[in-house]
């Protein structure tokens, strides 16, 4: 038995002004005394907050206060169920009610139901891992999205290095290639013409022209081959154990020949003979071009040296000339092709800028770097770096 069923008469009676304050100052015991015509008698705190700024007979939106008051029980409980209240246009609200009768007056009574409370948080409930996993998706989405968009630039960005190397392809296949091959035609139209009434030193200028055009064009096709095979990724990287000593031991024959007919001294020095690890045919390319490069750019009569030094795990690689040096602006296109044509060499040398872009795309297939310190007038130094055999 409940302590509740002992109270009598006297206890609620000497309890009236507290039990009356606190029912009536509730904020979820809602309370409110009509009129049968509709006009407010009472309301306490917590049923003017379901009002809003409506007129309070008017905010009972089902059942409506008229179909309430057309009862014509004189006193009875008329209503027992929810009543919802608000308007159609804005948020509504609802609660568990009795509305009883008496005489020309309607007591509305009522809060909220605990069942109805559970079912609301239950709501709340699943609304809010419904809401969880919806940002969880979002950022995932976005996520994907970002990289979608990291890979998309990516691709701009090789479509757009594409089309100058395609452009830079067809650039030299219609000039550098195109005139090599006018002198060679025109050399030779003029040979045929008059040959019979030419001195011997004429003649053997010319064809001394005609191998050197011959031998320029010979050069350019096997960097275009060789760039090509590179960019098509028939060139696969096969690291070796080797040392520099080596690699231009193989190389410097043709190199010497070169610099032999502008009087220009070569000297190598590896000083440290460490052994790298390194594709070797890459290196030896590398090796060629960036020699043959100073020898291109070199007075007649000067040094090149060849030096390597040191740096953690790389043997840094140094080619130094005293040459005509490079402009600052354009350091950093020599790297690049499509950016510029080549320029010619201290005596008329041709090229067709592939060498260095080949040079950049094998060092750093072998893991290493390439750059250029120049000063212009007073030649430059082009340094890559290679990695070290390590022993363990």
């Amino acid at each position: 038995m409940f302590p509740s069923d002992n109270l009598n008469k006297f206890d609620l009676e000497n309890w009236k002004s507290e039990l009356e304050s606190s029912i009536l100052e509730s904020n979820t015991l809602c309370i409110a005394i009509f009129k049968k015509d509709g006009e407010l008698i009472f309301a306490n705190n917590a049923i003017k907050v379901l009002f809003r700024d409506l007129e309070p007979a008017d905010s009972l939106l089902n059942p409506t206060f008229e179909k309430l008051s057309k009862n014509v029980c004189p006193y009875c409980n008329v209503y027992k169920g929810y009543i919802t209240f608000g308007n159609y246009s804005s948020i509504n609200s609802s609660i568990m009610a009795s509305v009883y009768r008496k005489d020309d007056s309607i007591l509305i009574i009522g809060g909220v139901d605990s069942e109805q409370l559970m079912q609301q948080n239950l709501m709340m409930h699943n609304l809010n891992r419904e809401i969880g996993n919806l940002q969880r998706q979002l950022i995932k989405e976005k996520r994907v999205l970002e990289e979608t968009l990291v890979k998309l630039n990516s691709t701009v960005k090789e479509l757009n290095e594409a089309n100058a190397t395609k452009d830079k392809f067809f650039s030299i296949i219609a000039h550098d290639l195109k005139n090599p091959f006018t002198t060679i035609i025109g050399f030779t139209e003029y040979l045929q013409s008059n040959l019979r009434t030419m001195e011997p030193a004429e003649v053997e200028e010319i064809v001394e022209m005609m191998n050197t055009s011959g031998n320029t064009t010979f050069k350019l096709l096997e960097d275009l081959l060789l760039w090509s095979r590179s960019q098509l990724g028939k060139i696969t990287y096969t690291p070796t154990r080797t040392n520099l000593s080596e690699i231009w031991s193989e190389v410097s024959e043709s190199l010497l020949v070169q610099a032999e007919k502008k009087n220009i001294s070569i000297r190598f020095s590896d000083t440290n003979s460490s052994e790298l690890f390194c594709d070797k045919n890459m290196v030896k390319t590398i090796m060629r071009n960036l020699v043959s490069n100073a020898i291109k750019f070199s007075y007649r009569d000067s040094t090149i040296e060849i030096n390597t030094s040191l740096n953690n795990n790389f043997s840094e690689i140094r080619i130094s000339d005293t040459g005509v040096g490079i402009d600052p602006e354009i350091i950093e296109s020599l790297w690049i092709i499509g950016s510029h044509h080549s320029t010619s060499g201290t005596e008329s040398e041709q090229g067709s800028g592939l060498g260095l872009v080949i040079c950049k795309e094998f060092t750093q297939a072998n893991g290493g770097k390439i750059w250029v310190e120049s000063e212009k007038g007073k030649g430059s130094d082009f340094i890559f770096t290679l990695p070290l055999y390590n022993l363990t």
